[in-house]
């Protein structure tokens, strides 16, 4: 398993290509874990998937497609029924505020895990304030030591989609009363990188 920001990296070149999402990437929630229909199929209508992120009946799989209806006419034609389909506008991480990126495998006694955060617009908010979030987030981490690392964050028009490795959600919970986030669902995930 390597992390988000490792597999970036080396296709990223400047201050604000790490952050920046690539183009039409969407945020799928699922009600069971994404099974990839035939290769076939996606190229049909101009989609991969970067990410998935598995829990049984709370799932998630990142695709980047031309538009949102091309991923709601891939998913119709798969007979996948998404509950929710969120466009990203923008990546946030550690790197963003000038700390370090997520190791490239979860530290031992870790669990991935993603934290909706309910956040009205941000993904809309200037570079400014983005990197005030990643700050603050990386302050709450400085604080709380080994038992919490922060991978990265799909920021939308409604909220964040998190990505975090931590001991317990209570870790969690405690990071995010640190870094002035507020904290919707936490589901335990199974991360695979695509």
């Amino acid at each position: 398993m390597t992390s988000f920001s490792t597999k970036i990296g080396a296709c990223v070149a400047g201050f604000l290509a790490p952050a920046t999402a690539m183009a039409g990437q969407y945020v799928v929630e699922l009600d069971t874990p994404f099974e990839a229909p035939p290769q076939t199929l996606m190229q049909e209508y101009g989609l991969t998937v970067d990410e998935t992120l598995s829990a049984g009946a709370d799932s998630y799989v990142v695709v980047t497609a031309e538009t949102e209806n091309a991923v709601r006419d891939m998913m119709q034609a798969a007979s996948i029924i998404p509950e929710k389909i969120t466009e990203v506008l923008f990546i946030n991480s550690p790197t963003v505020s000038g700390g370090q990126p997520a190791g490239a495998e979860p530290r031992d006694g870790h669990q991935v895990f993603v934290i909706e955060r309910p956040i009205p617009g941000v993904g809309f908010f200037g570079l400014e304030k983005k990197q005030k979030i990643s700050a603050g987030s990386n302050a709450a981490i400085a604080k709380l030591g080994e038992t919490i690392e922060w991978d990265h964050s799909y920021l939308t028009g409604e909220g964040t989609y998190c990505v975090y490795r931590a001991d317990s959600p209570d870790t969690l919970r405690e990071h995010g009363a640190l870094a002035g986030a507020p904290i919707g669902k936490i589901t335990p995930v199974t991360q695979n990188l695509h």
